[in-house]
């Protein structure tokens, strides 16, 4: 069960947590690589946070 359905981020929550995984992902890569497997994680995360956050804030995306 995706428990992010159960508790959603609020707009400002979910810009602050891309925010965060941006910064990881840049990170990760730059010490790792972006094709290591933490920062594919770390991108696939980051991901399902942009669509959520265009899907709840659209006109922020338009």
């Amino acid at each position: 069960m995706d428990t992010n359905l159960i508790n959603p981020l609020k707009p400002n929550e979910l810009r602050r947590k891309i925010e965060i995984l941006r910064n990881e992902l840049i990170s990760v890569g730059l010490e790792k690589g972006l094709s290591s497997k933490e920062a594919i994680t770390i991108s696939q995360e980051l991901d399902n946070y942009i669509v959520r956050c265009q899907r709840c804030c659209p006109k922020d995306y338009a």
